[in-house]
This record gives structure tokens, C-alpha cells and sequence, in this order.
């Protein structure tokens, strides 16, 4: 069975300033924590990134001496040359191995070098190397339901602590039965955080805003950059999110509603209704009722107007064919630019 996530934390925090750490395991989540964990809190300390998923070059960043004459800590990111695959790419992957091989068996004093694979072959050297040195931590939550289940309450609770967010039981539960894994529970957690801003604890209507029981993570950093028109935001969230894989004709409909959202805000504050009744009027949440109602001063009616027409010619353009990740970018830009 897996470990729990205290437990997991305390093996994490017991690497601190070890020279290498090599996290195996399928949790970005958890490896972000045991980079924080192994990090030294309060030292000043040198953190440089490799390329995703570059091995040697991380081995050789951490090989080479601070530019600060500091503690040098060198994160590897999603390193696939562990996993001992063959095929294309394979004699790639071995030279990547070994170069971690070789920096275990002769690590740089002063340095951290932490590596997240998330696949493993525990027969290449590498593996070994840094099991038998103590430097292998395993971030894979267990499979069986309920021991999945109670994990994930457990480190639920744990992220909500260093996060310095406060849930009520409602709330804890219906993050819980979103049926969202592990990096969807802490996304949908942050995402409460930010909507009570500061006001604790968040309650059950606003965790189940965040996380619905379709599993399905709204897409707040684009909608909010759009609303606040700012469009180097909204093409960096949209790029994101291309690169996940969301499709183009789901994420032009997600915009739409949002801004039909806000066209609807704007005419009842025209009309003089108090931004304190929006949301009931509506059947918005408060959160986003208040959001809207904030960005409305910065949407005049005729750029509203705009946003709609370039939207629809946006939808038609992507139903025809070809292009559509462009086509959708050149849009919401426009959008954003008001032009």
C-alpha cells in the first residue's frame, strides 16, 4: 500500500539538501510538494530548471557551480528516459539514464539534483543507484478505492493546511465526491481559496462551484484574462490549454457563455439593480456574479456587441474546418483588444 501523505511529506522532508532526490510515480501534485519539502526553507538557494524531461543536461546544471557561490538546487522535470522503453528514441534514453547513473555514483557536494520520473524501470542502474541511496520517493496514490479514497481525504486536508485554507465538512465532501483525481482536487482547492478571498472557510455552494460532479475544471485563468482584457494573459491560458488538449469548439463555447454572462450583468446594472441582487436575479454563483459585475465597467455596449459578432464568426470558421487552434487565438485576441 501506498503512503499516506503525512507519511510521504516526513520521507520528503528527511531528503532536505540530499544530493539527489529521484521521484517516481504519476502525481505532479506530489512532486511539486516534495520539491518544496527538499527544498531549504529559509536558505538561500540557487533553483534552476532543466528542459522537460532533459536528464544530462539536468545532471551537468547540477555538476556545474553556483553563478552566487549558493546551494544549487536543479529540477528535472517528467523524465521519461527511466522508464526503459524501447523502441524510438530508446538508445536517447539510455544515454539519459546513465548520465544519472553517473551523477549518483559521484554527486556534486553542495548541490541538490531532483528528478521526477513518472514511469520507472527499477532494473536500470539509475533506479538502483538511487534506492540504495536512500533518494527514491514514490508518488503514486493507491489504486483500490476505498484506500484511494481515504488518501485523498487525508492529503485534501493536508493541502488545505499549507495552503491556509479552511473547509467546512460540506465543503471537504463535495470536493471529494467531484470525482476529480488527486491534481484536479488541489486545482479545484485553489480555486475556492481565490473566490472567498481571505473571508473563511469556504462553504459547500463554493466548493461544488469549483469542482462539479461532471469532473470538469472551469477554465478560470482564460475566462478571467478575457473579462479583464488583457489579451497577452488570454493567449498564454489559451495556449495552455491547447497544449492539454482541449478542443478549440469547447473552449470557444466556454467563452461564449461567459460572456453572455456578462452582457446579461451589464443590462441589469444599467437598469439600476443592485450588484448585491445579481446574483439571485441571475442564478449565478456570488462569486461570479461579484466578478462580472466588476469587469462590466470595462465592457461598453458596443464592445460587447463586438465580442459577439467576432465570436460567431469564429464559430463558423472552426465548424468549416482547418486551423481551428489559430483561428480561435486570432479571435479571442480581437476580442480582448476590443478590435
Amino acid at each position: 500500500m501506498a503512503q499516506g501523505p503525512k507519511e510521504f511529506l516526513r520521507a520528503a522532508s528527511a531528503l532536505r539538501g540530499a544530493p539527489a532526490v529521484v521521484l517516481v510515480g504519476t502525481s505532479a501534485v506530489l512532486a511539486e510538494l516534495a520539491l518544496a519539502e527538499v527544498s531549504l526553507p529559509g536558505d538561500e538557494v540557487e533553483r534552476v530548471g532543466a528542459s522537460d524531461g532533459q536528464l544530462r543536461e539536468a545532471c551537468e546544471l547540477a555538476s556545474t557551480p553556483s553563478w552566487f557561490d549558493l546551494r544549487r538546487l536543479v529540477a528535472a522535470w517528467r523524465c521519461e528516459a527511466l522508464s526503459g522503453a524501447q523502441g524510438r528514441g530508446a538508445a536517447e534514453r539510455q544515454l539519459e539514464a546513465q548520465a544519472l547513473a553517473d551523477y549518483l555514483a559521484h554527486p556534486r557536494a553542495g548541490a541538490t539534483l531532483f528528478v521526477f520520473a513518472p514511469a520507472v524501470d527499477r532494473r536500470l542502474a539509475a533506479v538502483r543507484r538511487a534506492q540504495e541511496a536512500g533518494a527514491l520517493l514514490d508518488a503514486t496514490p493507491p489504486q483500490r478505492e476505498r484506500e484511494r479514497e481515504a488518501w485523498h481525504a487525508a492529503y485534501l486536508e493536508e493541502f488545505a493546511r499549507r495552503e491556509g485554507v479552511r473547509l467546512t465538512r460540506g465543503a471537504q465532501r463535495a470536493l471529494l465526491e467531484s470525482g476529480l483525481e488527486l491534481d484536479g482536487l488541489v486545482s479545484a482547492l485553489r480555486v475556492t481559496a481565490l473566490a472567498v478571498d481571505g473571508q473563511e472557510p469556504v462553504d459547500e455552494a463554493t466548493a461544488a462551484w469549483a469542482a462539479p460532479p461532471s469532473g470538469e475544471l472551469k477554465v478560470f485563468a482564460l475566462t478571467d484574462a478575457l473579462l479583464q482584457r488583457r489579451p497577452a494573459a488570454v493567449l498564454l491560458a489559451l495556449d495552455r490549454l491547447l497544449a492539454e488538449r482541449q478542443q478549440p469548439i469547447g473552449l470557444l463555447g466556454l467563452v461564449t457563455s461567459q460572456l453572455r454572462q456578462l452582457a446579461a450583468v451589464r443590462a441589469e446594472l444599467a437598469q439600476g439593480r443592485p450588484p448585491a441582487e445579481l446574483a439571485q436575479a441571475l442564478s449565478l454563483h456570488p462569486f461570479v456574479a461579484q466578478k462580472l459585475a466588476q469587469a462590466a465597467p470595462r465592457w461598453p455596449r458596443e464592445r460587447i456587441a463586438f465580442a459577439f459578432r467576432e465570436l460567431l464568426r469564429c464559430d463558423v470558421a472552426l465548424k468549416s474546418g482547418g486551423g481551428a487552434a489559430q483561428t480561435l487565438e486570432i479571435s479571442l485576441a480581437r476580442v480582448a483588444r476590443g478590435a
